[in-house]
């Protein structure tokens, strides 16, 4: 595993963390991932507020937005890099019950990444993953620190695998183990809905706009997994890849011209998602 090239503790340089820590013993806490990119936080508001929400459906009482600002800038001279933000509810001794809101900041700075710049054009190869998402309305859409079901999900695939989807109980897509879903079907954009499981990503959230900014029909809802095998394009997205086509779906192929996710790749204010810009 790649080693963090910094890392912060509520403000200061860590060098290591509290044994009685609540996100290691129980996953009590958010975060987000971030991308710096020459030395710029991309859609930082967006991230800050987005994470801000996710603490408060939890009970934590997250920092100033000018704190989270002052901490993502304080790792800016990297200029290039992948940060984790975390907010993990404050130790209080042991056992499930939380007795605190307050929450503890840990912000992690990675390498960037480095996938290759044809994943945004050319596509990428996905599969279906064994893994059932498991159902909580009450943590759906939440980017908590409990990730299992990713985990179990990124295991073991083949050499030529760029991402798995993940479907509920019911067979329904849901998401990819690190991004959202889209499909377009008759000229319409789709994405699952995630009241019942899932996270609501930032770049999600951007995407939803733009489509309606630009005229495109959106249906937000469950669908059967036939759904997503006969669309007529098909992307995943998140705050670290901008958007990836889907080449390949197990043994379905999609045709090579996306138009509308290509419109989407245009529009998205992303600096991985440059490829057709100004095309």
């Amino acid at each position: 595993m790649t080693a963090p090239l910094r890392s912060r503790w509520n403000g200061s340089f860590a060098a290591s963390l509290p044994v009685g820590n609540r996100g290691l013993h129980y996953g009590d806490g958010v975060f987000r991932t971030v991308l710096l990119h020459g030395g710029a936080i991309v859609a930082a508001d967006a991230q800050i507020e987005r994470l801000t929400a996710d603490a408060a459906a939890l009970g934590l009482d997250a920092p100033s937005r000018e704190f989270l600002l002052a901490e993502l800038a304080a790792v800016a001279d990297l200029d290039e890099a992948s940060l984790k933000l975390m907010l993990i509810r404050t130790d209080t001794g042991r056992g499930y019950p939380p007795r605190t809101h307050r929450a503890d900041l840990l912000l992690l700075a990675y390498p960037p990444p480095d996938w290759p710049a044809r994943h945004a054009i050319d596509g990428i190869a996905t599969i279906r993953s064994p893994v059932t998402m498991a159902a909580q309305p009450l943590l759906a859409g939440i980017k908590h620190l409990n990730r299992l079901e990713q985990v179990l999900a990124s295991r073991d695939w083949p050499a030529n695998v760029d991402e798995a989807l993940l479907a509920d109980e019911h067979g329904n897509p849901v998401c990819g183990t690190r991004s959202n879903l889209f499909w377009v079907s008759n000229g319409c954009l789709h994405t699952p809905a995630l009241d019942r499981c899932g996270v609501a990503g930032v770049t999600r959230s951007q995407v939803l706009a733009l489509a309606a900014q630009l005229g495109i029909d959106c249906h937000i809802a469950s669908q059967p997994w036939t759904a997503l095998q006969s669309a007529e394009e098909a992307f995943v997205c998140n705050s670290l890849i901008g958007i990836w086509p889907l080449r390949r779906l197990d043994d379905h192929l999609y045709p090579a011209d996306r138009p509308i996710t290509r419109r989407l790749q245009t529009a998205l204010v992303h600096p991985l998602a440059h490829p057709f810009r100004g095309v």
